[in-house]
């Protein structure tokens, strides 16, 4: 009896040993093509906001009567409402207290701040747009920053914010401390 117990798990393993079939993935798409007709699987549609052209941005500042202020090359803006008090600016290394709300240009609200709570955080912590933008304000300054996709998030998907898209964000800098 104990001879049948060794020899069924070496003639199952024998078994399953053999060779393997394999399929190609072509395989798989040619059966699926086969059933399901081409026009019920549509091609993939790469998501890219519109209005991310410097000549877009222009079109928009133009339409809102908007003057901005260009900040960078890579076509950043900066629309000064009131440049806050004083000439000192806070740097890259400070941590600022703002309020914000953060559009995509067609009016789409993916962020802000809330329940009237400004937000503390490091300036160098922020999307290269930001710590470019922020510090033309004074304090208590209020503006817009235009931020194209190289200074947000670039080709990255942010979930609200589709790849390659300028942002709008509307801020007040209410104060800022040194970090260090």
């Amino acid at each position: 009896m104990k001879k049948i117990f060794l020899f069924v798990p070496a003639l199952f393993l024998l078994a399953c040993g053999g060779e393997e079939d394999t399929v190609t993935e072509d395989e798989v798409v040619d059966v699926v093509e086969d059933v399901i007709p081409e026009e019920i699987i549509p091609e993939p549609e790469l998501v890219v906001s519109t209005l991310s052209s410097d000549e877009d941005i222009q079109a928009f500042l133009e339409a809102k009567s908007w003057e901005s202020l260009e900040a960078d090359e890579n076509g950043m803006h900066i629309i000064i409402d009131n440049p806050g008090e004083g000439d000192a600016r806070p740097v890259v290394t400070d941590e600022v207290t703002i309020f914000y709300q953060g559009y995509l240009l067609d009016g789409f609200k993916f962020d802000g701040s809330k329940d009237n709570i400004p937000l503390v955080y490091p300036l160098n912590g922020f999307i290269q747009g930001w710590q470019l933008g922020i510090p033309s304000f004074g304090k208590g300054g209020k503006g817009k920053l235009i931020i194209p996709p190289a200074l947000a998030y670039g080709d990255a998907d942010m979930g609200d914010i589709p790849p390659n898209s300028t942002l709008l964000f509307e801020v007040e800098l209410i104060d800022w401390q040194s970090a260090y």
